[in-house]
């Protein structure tokens, strides 16, 4: 922290003085908890996959005490080995993992466009802004899985998807 930083991706470990320093410096935490998934749904082996399963189990305790910290957090999914356009799964892993989905969803637009540096630019339907838009079919406030079944997206004013 002393050096800088504006995430701590994964967020594990993380001691009292540190989520203390992460809140007080608004440094976010970044869980990726989908990667995690995804290597336990991948593992090559049946005792590599529990390790995997307890991995996440222990990074879920660990968020919850962030949370608890008031730790500020944003949303990222380390997608690489899993399909593009899957990393909403990320959204539903914070929300059961503790988060309210109004927060998740704060984390991902807002907080991801100030540890972006584009805040004022992207995160938020106002005039100005850069604004990629999609539509769900549901509340993702009242399940933020609706946000895994994107029924419209429009880009920089031109439409990709329709319903």
């Amino acid at each position: 922290m002393a050096a800088g930083v504006a995430s701590v991706d994964h967020a594990y470990q993380l001691s009292d003085a540190t989520m203390r320093g992460m809140k007080e410096k608004q440094i976010y935490a970044v869980p990726t908890f989908a990667i995690s998934e995804y290597f336990a749904d991948h593992a090559v082996s049946k005792p590599a996959e529990a390790r995997e399963r307890q991995l996440i189990t222990y990074h879920a305790a660990e968020f919850k005490k962030q949370l608890a910290a008031g730790v500020p957090m944003a949303v990222g999914s380390d997608v690489g080995p899993f399909p593009h356009g899957t990393q909403a799964r990320e959204l539903e892993l914070m929300v059961e993992f503790g988060m309210k989905p109004a927060a998740v969803l704060q984390a991902d637009l807002l907080n991801g466009a100030r540890l972006l540096g584009w805040a004022g630019k992207i995160g938020e339907l106002k005039a100005g802004y850069y604004a990629d838009v999609i539509a769900v079919a549901g509340d993702p406030l009242q399940d933020i899985s609706a946000t895994t079944k994107v029924g419209f997206v429009m880009k920089n004013g031109v439409v990709y998807r329709r319903p």
